[in-house]
């Protein structure tokens, strides 16, 4: 029964921990989307959307980036 379905997702997940860094690369989409929306609903100007969104994405990742570090440090510390 399984070969005919190629794959099940919650019984034969896909491989994707081969290379696990590739799980940060999914924050840059994410982040991108979530700075436009936000700023398609808060900018009063509609020409200042892209640019006011790519600031927002910037600082985001910068943001997270930070955390990250942070959050290292200290695991590192605690050890």
């Amino acid at each position: 029964m399984n070969l005919l379905l190629g794959f099940v997702p919650f019984i034969d997940p896909l491989p994707i921990w081969i290379r696990p860094w590739i799980w940060s690369l999914l924050l840059l989409p994410l982040c991108a989307a979530v700075a436009l929306v936000y700023k398609a609903v808060k900018c009063p100007r509609v020409d200042r959307i892209l640019r006011e969104a790519a600031v927002l994405f910037v600082t985001i990742v910068l943001g997270m980036a930070a955390a990250a570090v942070g959050i290292s440090i200290v695991v590192r510390i605690m050890r």
